[in-house]
């Protein structure tokens, strides 16, 4: 039987393990309601195989498998599992319990209904304005973080569905547990409720103060400055910090939060030990400057500390990334401490290389992959990406790998493997500005076609960065995919020139040598308008 899927921590380096194999998960995330209707997906799961993803993150909702208390049914994961193993596919579920985008939506109605043993957050007199909500429009539900009733039942849940995955996915087609979904409270900076000010009243978390005293460079320097009298004081979230400062609010909330999700976490592994973890909806960004505008207590990237402080139990957190500064959000996340993962992005192929070749990521998925148009770009990314799985991830292990996405004003962008200085450079704007030179004006490139079908994503171009990642496999020879770049080579003491540049092509056979690239096709080393793949051997005369 195979072994449970598992991260393996080497030094400076996580990487995923299925079936006993390395395993980069490159796929997408449903929408929230496909997996709800195994009739609706019936006829998804071929489209989604052929996308070349290997792993779908699917939903399972407390609401629809506990209808009522005590009675539980799990026929709609029994079709989620049988449907994703007839498609070839692993399976990243998502516990969508109390708590969904900081409300309570998927909570069932005999949660929601009783307000006297499940109380609802209370945001104060004056509400903060929220993202994705409207004057005049139907409150959402969102039950109090700080109600130990709802913890219970909401793990009592959790539980049984992880005994049902123990004792019905031996085959573990289910790779990890993703423990509710961008928690947080929006509205407001904390919660005021009648149990939320009692925990405000009581001391700040000995695991949090520890974890300040023992590392405090680990932490946010303007989260350092708000909280460092902790350090020395068991006082009360109130004593040490009264009303208005919205640092130790969101602290607070975070502690709660990650209380929550953590609890549900170690529970569900003493069952059955998947790899868990949380998600983020990141903050402050543009537009959602406070705590509150965004949901504060989140696993954002300045309460990362506090959540590794207080949730021990969750093997890593995952910011949702639809911002278009991708790059930074990454760096914020992936650490010696906390392995990069993403659950939800964008359809944006260069991203996925990003990602895997420069954050040592293990996994990456655009959000609504059912709409993806059947041979898209981020199709091809995926092909490209799982096909170099072991490859990857041993030059992720050795810092042998580098990934790039240039911007299209970027000139280019440089890396150092193995002591050689690889420059990575925008093609399409070098091999212009060599033709303007010659009294040549090239017209822009037209725009990639669309990455999905259907009005759900709006307009969805592909991505026309140059963008891709370059491994080196020894010393003087190099591995590089992607598209639309240029590549040189410099070492100090040394005299490098190009040797030779095969061309590689993906079949179902794996990789294929192609032609040998030379002359003017030695500035399309990697396609500008498709994913391509090239080995490039240097030679050193200085040797001669």
């Amino acid at each position: 039987m195979n072994t449970l899927p598992r991260l393996e921590h080497h030094v400076g380096h996580t990487r995923l393990i299925v079936d006993d194999e390395p395993f980069l998960s490159i796929g997408g995330e449903l929408h929230n309601s496909s997996s709800s209707d195994r009739n609706y997906m019936a006829p998804l799961w071929e489209k989604i195989a052929a996308s070349n993803a290997n792993s779908v993150i699917a939903t399972v909702a407390w609401d629809q498998v506990e209808p009522a208390e005590g009675t539980f049914d799990f026929s709609i994961v029994d079709g989620l599992l049988e449907d994703a193993r007839s498609a070839g596919l692993r399976l990243v579920i998502i516990w969508f319990g109390a708590f969904k985008n900081a409300s309570s939506t998927y909570a069932p109605l005999w949660v929601r209904s009783n307000t006297a043993r499940f109380p609802r957050a209370d945001r104060g007199a004056e509400h903060m304005q929220t993202p994705f909500s409207y004057k005049g429009s139907t409150p959402r539900p969102t039950l109090s973080v700080f109600s130990n009733d709802l913890f219970e039942a909401d793990k009592a849940a959790y539980c049984r569905f992880m005994d049902h995955l123990a004792e019905f996915d031996t085959q573990h087609t289910v790779i990890m547990v993703q423990v509710e979904n961008e928690v947080g409270l929006l509205g407001a900076g904390r919660d005021r409720s009648a149990r939320a000010l009692a925990a405000w009243n009581s001391p700040v978390p000995e695991a949090l103060r520890k974890a300040l005293a023992n590392d405090e460079d680990a932490f946010d320097p303007s989260l350092v400055d708000v909280l460092r009298p902790i350090i020395t004081s068991d006082a009360s979230w109130e004593a040490h910090f009264g009303d208005g400062n919205p640092a130790a609010d969101e602290a607070f909330m975070a502690c709660a939060f990650a209380g929550y999700v953590g609890g549900l976490a170690a529970a569900g592994k003493e069952i059955l030990g998947l790899p868990a973890y949380a998600n983020a909806w990141i903050g402050p960004q543009p537009g959602q400057e406070l705590p509150g505008n965004y949901p504060s207590g989140g696993p954002t990237a300045r309460m990362l500390p506090v959540w590794q402080a207080v949730a021990p139990s969750l093997d890593f957190l995952a910011p949702d990334i639809y911002v278009l500064n991708s790059a930074d959000i990454m760096e914020q996340y992936a650490s010696q401490d906390n392995p990069l993962f993403i659950p939800e992005a964008r359809f944006r192929a260069g991203d996925a290389f990003l990602a895997a070749g420069r954050f040592g990521g293990f996994g990456y998925h655009v959000f609504g992959l059912e709409d993806a148009r059947p041979g898209n770009q981020y199709s091809e990314a995926c092909r490209a990406i799982v096909s170099l799985t072991r490859d990857i991830v041993d030059a992720q292990r050795d810092g042998r790998i580098f990934g790039f996405a240039l911007e299209q004003d970027d000139d280019g962008v440089e890396t150092g493997l193995g002591g050689i200085t690889v420059s990575i450079r925008n093609a399409a704007k070098l091999y212009t500005a060599m033709l303007l030179d010659a009294g040549v004006v090239l017209p822009p490139p037209p725009e990639l076609p669309g990455e999905t079908e259907g009005p759900a994503h709006g307009h969805t171009p592909g991505d026309n960065r140059p963008f891709g990642l370059v491994i080196q496999l020894s010393p003087l020879e190099f591995l590089v995919v992607g598209q639309g770049a240029l590549f040189d080579f410099h070492q100090a003491d040394a005299a490098l020139e190009v040797d030779s540049v095969r061309e590689l092509r993906l079949t179902p056979n794996g990789w294929q040598e192609g032609r040998f690239l030379n002359g003017d096709e030695r500035l399309q080393v990697l396609q500008r308008d498709r994913i391509s793949a090239s080995r490039i051997r240097l030679l050193d005369i200085s040797q001669d």
